[in-house]
């Protein structure tokens, strides 16, 4: 680990939830997959970085989120200081399992976050105080980077109030942590990552080649690169030449031209001719002469085979893959137990041939020449084939998953972010108005005439993400009438109003209705006058429900004072509502329209006004939050709704100054 972080990392923390901005398990494959193709970081992670700022509503710059990427590549071993893959990060790249692959490769090569997830695996719980994890950590560089990682790659999510545990992940990283991998099962992940070559058998052999070691083709297909991923054994993370692959390559197929003139040789009946001895054996004989473990199925394939040499005795060569692949036995094992036959004389060549000089009569077998030769025959063209494949195989470095990734990181995107937003706007709108009130407006002035015309003009030529305020007010409490919202609450700030509230009783009647509470943020300072309004136009139709009515006026002055009737009005240095903000539901099911636009039939339908509707759950989130905190710091200044019946003639004043 390095002892001092990149500016990039401090500029990608956050704090809530907290996390480095814009990095994931995903992202650092798509930058894996960058440093293959030659591709600059920043261009390869737009896809992420576009999926982070519409997930989060936030942005860092693209060149600080592609310059942490190449720190955290480097820190994780996956590229050398010539910026190329190391054999960790072409595992990484090959793997099916991107994301898990990443977060095994941080675990293996990051001991604070290893340290880390262990503490947590122990734990019995899904969460735990904040304060416990802060505990934990030991110094700045934990705080800054581990912890954020740890949030970064979905082991935890960390909260200024607590921390929230991924026991699945953890568990699933940590076990995978602890597997045993050798040499073989690195350059079996190798081989089948940086060639074309598919075939396990194939496989197989150039592994064996190349380390020494007997590899089975089983062992090549229970073999990922994940499990390449996992070995216990930390050592500095090393690229292998491609050369010393191609080396190995070039023996296998050496190897493989000798085995085909083996299988050549076996075709020939004037190489040798197999003796036919006087002797009989029988199904008890040979059960006899066998070690007690084989099976009766070996038994009569071994009869069949002496039964098909004796009656063709040009037939001396065995191919012993087929052979010992249908009986489920290894060619040595095989080769012991027919040679301990009663009159069998027999050798094995190179684990391929079974080579009979003299066999007894065995009349319980069948004859089976064709299938013998059938066998010869696929074995030598197998060998063939390989010889062609090991001529062309190429070398490559191909993100296999990529295609996946930037599909997971698209449909990862929640429903809720990906939602409209519309500019809002008031303007004098010639057809909502009507032809008598704008007859009124326009009367016989020919400049107000041209005015009238071009508002109608613009209108009509406005893109579709245009929308009146009224539309909005009333999709937005719509939205709550049609659906089955999990939070019912209509959350309305506006400084001043008057009977434009009148025009939605209908639907906040219904709502109220459905169960939802309207809070209601205004101006304490309002006239008697203004109060009435409010009275009569809000609750006035509102018959029933009242009770899920709260009103809350949130005013101040710059400096404090006691109001007394002394008091001279012109020296208090007012503040208050000014926001127009309306909000329904939770974040993730609900809207926020907010603008210039008062809740009055000016702001409504005359004056030039302008705003935001969205139902993207962030922007509905950060809007919630304001409300709600303005909410409580005006929880002095709730109105008693039956006070508003009887209206005092006098001034009024927020409660702490009186």
């Amino acid at each position: 680990m390095s002892s001092n972080l990149p500016d990039a990392i401090h500029d990608l923390r956050t704090r809530s939830p907290e996390t480095l901005w814009g990095v994931s398990a995903e992202s650092l494959y798509l930058a894996v997959c960058a440093v293959a193709t030659d591709t600059d970081l920043a261009h390869a992670l737009k896809p992420h970085h576009t999926a982070a700022i519409l997930r989060t509503n936030d942005e860092r710059a693209p060149g600080t989120v592609a310059d942490a990427h190449h720190f955290l590549l480097a820190e994780l071993g996956l590229i050398t200081d010539d910026h190329e893959l190391t054999d960790q990060g072409r595992f990484v790249l090959g793997t099916e399992q991107p994301g898990d692959a990443i977060r095994l490769v941080a675990v293996r090569q990051l001991p604070r976050v290893q340290q880390f997830l262990r503490e947590f695996a122990t734990l019995d719980t899904d969460q735990l105080p904040r304060g416990e994890l802060n505990t934990l950590l030991r110094d700045t560089e934990d705080e800054v980077f581990i912890a954020p990682l740890l949030s970064s790659l979905a082991f935890v999510n960390l909260y200024p109030e607590g921390v929230i545990l991924d026991h699945d992940t953890i568990t699933h990283t940590i076990r995978r942590l602890e597997q045993n991998t050798t040499r073989p099962t690195a350059a079996i992940a190798l081989i089948a990552v940086l060639t074309t070559l598919d075939d396990p058998r194939l496989i197989a052999r150039v592994v064996t080649t190349y380390t020494d070691t007997t590899v089975t083709p089983t062992g090549v297909s229970q073999t990922t690169p994940l499990d390449a991923l996992a070995t216990t054994e930390l050592a500095p993370p090393s690229r292998t030449p491609t050369a010393e692959l191609a080396d190995a390559i070039d023996d296998t197929r050496t190897a493989i031209l000798d085995d085909a003139n083996a299988f050549k040789t076996a075709f020939d009946p004037e190489d040798r001719t197999v003796t036919r001895e006087d002797v009989t054996v029988d199904a008890d004989i040979v059960t006899n002469s066998l070690p007690d473990d084989l099976s009766s199925e070996f038994v009569m394939t071994v009869l069949d085979l002496i039964a098909t040499i004796h009656a063709h005795p040009t037939v001396h060569s065995i191919p012993l893959t087929s052979l010992s692949d249908a009986i489920d036995i290894g060619p040595y094992p095989l080769y012991q137990g027919v040679s301990s036959i009663p009159s069998v004389d027999c050798s094995l060549q190179d684990d391929l041939l079974l080579m009979f000089d003299a066999v007894p009569n065995a009349p319980q077998g069948t004859d089976q020449y064709a299938s013998v030769r059938d066998d010869l025959f696929d074995a030598l063209h197998t060998r063939f084939v390989w010889r062609d494949t090991l001529t062309d195989v190429s070398f490559r470095e191909t993100p296999d998953a990529k295609v996946d990734i930037i599909e997971s990181i698209v449909t990862g995107i929640n429903d809720d972010i990906i939602a409209p937003t519309y500019f809002v706007y008031t303007l004098p709108d010639p057809d909502a108005l009507g032809q008598e009130r704008m007859e009124q407006y326009v009367d016989d002035q020919p400049a107000l005439r041209r005015e009238r015309a071009r508002l109608k003009r613009w209108k009509d030529q406005r893109d579709n993400d245009l929308r009146r305020f009224t539309e909005m007010t009333d999709r937005l409490f719509t939205r709550g009438q049609e659906r089955d919202l999990e939070e019912r609450v209509v959350r309305i700030m506006t400084p001043y109003d008057d009977d434009t509230f009148s025009e939605y009783t209908s639907q906040l009647r219904s709502l109220l209705r459905d169960g939802y509470e309207l809070r209601l943020l205004t101006r304490h300072t309002k006239q008697r006058w203004e109060w009435e309004r409010l009275r009569d136009n809000l609750l006035g139709d509102l018959e029933e429900n009242r009770e899920n009515v709260t009103i809350r006026t949130y005013s101040r002055y710059k400096e404090y004072q006691r109001i007394t009737s002394e008091t001279d009005e012109t020296d208090l240095a007012e503040f208050g509502i000014h926001a127009k903000l309306q909000t329904i539901g939770h974040p993730t099911e609900g809207a926020a329209l907010l603008g210039s636009a008062n809740f009055m039939e000016n702001s409504y339908n005359w004056n030039p006004e302008c705003g935001v509707y969205t139902e993207n759950s962030n922007f509905v989130a950060a809007a919630i939050d304001f409300f709600d905190h303005v909410w409580e710091l005006s929880e002095a200044d709730e109105v008693d709704l039956t006070s508003l019946q009887e209206i005092p003639r006098r001034s009024f004043y927020p409660s702490y100054y009186t």
